[in-house]
């Protein structure tokens, strides 16, 4: 019995979203539909992991990667069936699929992190997770999903778990829960938008002309740190002002490749970060500033803000007055 099965190369590696898509038409719906035909169910891959979010690589196989999905059912026959269901896919579902184990152990007793390991003999611990939309949606957030959402919600959910909730795909849905709950959850109410856009401008007001004070004192380091903050709040605005949420630090500058303005404003960060001198770094960022603006301009979601460059109390500190928005 090999003791983790993963690859050691790109050659074989198929990206985790095509692999379950496939698994589940090749393999999943054929079985469960036979067996139970007059289940209503859903069928996904969200959630956690890089695969979910279509970031995977040969070197995510080594965990929480492989034939893996989910199965939703109603509540009514989550309660009568969920057990048996997944009984049946262990003894049922085939060894491997397209080369890959069905097969995971689990790490320290907890399957949320369990690896593929190629098993010969039956039950299989298969990670088809029998699950209901509610369940598996409050493991990461707290939702009543017969109700509206409420404001302060919104405003608690951790942006990461809500682009796991919404990132994926659904392979089938005949009881709709499943696709009503990610749509409700696709984006912020604009009421939310706007306060999370105004935190992150407040916070930009807030120490943009510290930048100058560092160079003043020659402290190189302090001015690097808060160009990559400001930066980085900006690459921010810029995945809200495209109507997505962005991911943690592992796949975010990945993410950002993807977005409209990507390809506008990667000169900019660029020279805001790594030219040599003060002046140029400057320079990028209030490009940097003006581009965005104009970004926030084509929503319609404030009165239109002027990209003005204003000078901090006149002291030589260039940079973009946000209180023209959070005002």
């Amino acid at each position: 019995m090999t003791e983790v099965f993963a690859l050691k190369s790109q050659d074989n590696f198929i990206p985790g979203l095509k692999l379950n898509k496939g698994f589940y038409f090749d393999v999943v719906k054929s079985l469960f539909e036979k067996t139970y035909p007059n289940i209503n169910y859903a069928a996904s891959l969200i959630g956690h992991c890089s695969d979910v979010l279509g970031f995977d690589d040969y070197k995510s196989t080594d965990h929480v990667w492989g034939p893996r999905l989910q199965i939703f059912l109603t509540k009514k026959d989550y309660k009568r069936y969920h057990k048996e269901i997944d009984e049946f896919f262990k003894y049922n579902l085939p060894r491997t699929y397209k080369g890959f184990p069905t097969n995971y152990k689990a790490v320290e007793g907890w399957f949320n992190n369990a690896y593929m390991q190629y098993k010969e003999e039956y039950p299989i611990n298969h990670f088809i997770e029998i699950e209901t939309v509610d369940r598996f949606f409050n493991r990461d957030i707290e939702i009543d999903l017969s109700k509206d959402i409420e404001f302060k919600s919104w405003l608690a959910y951790p942006i990461q778990n809500l682009l796991e909730l919404t990132s994926g795909e659904v392979f089938y849905d005949s009881i709709n829960e499943l696709t009503n709950a990610r749509k409700r959850l696709s984006f912020f109410p604009l009421e939310v938008l706007l306060i999370r856009i105004y935190i992150i401008w407040n916070s930009i007001y807030e120490e943009q002309a510290f930048i100058g004070r560092c160079r003043d004192q020659g402290d190189l380091i302090g001015e690097s740190i808060i160009i990559n903050r400001i930066v980085n709040k900006l690459m921010r605005l810029c995945f809200y002002y495209e109507e997505r949420y962005y991911p943690y630090s592992k796949w975010f500058g990945v993410s950002f490749k993807k977005l409209k303005i990507y390809d506008k404003v990667k000169p900019l960060i660029n020279k805001a970060i790594y030219e040599k001198t003060y002046k140029k770094r400057e320079e990028g960022l209030n490009k940097l500033y003006e581009e965005i603006i104009n970004k926030h301009n084509t929503l319609n979601i404030t009165e239109y803000v002027e990209p003005n460059i204003i000078n901090y109390y006149k002291r030589g500190y260039l940079g973009f007055d946000s209180q023209k928005i959070i005002n």
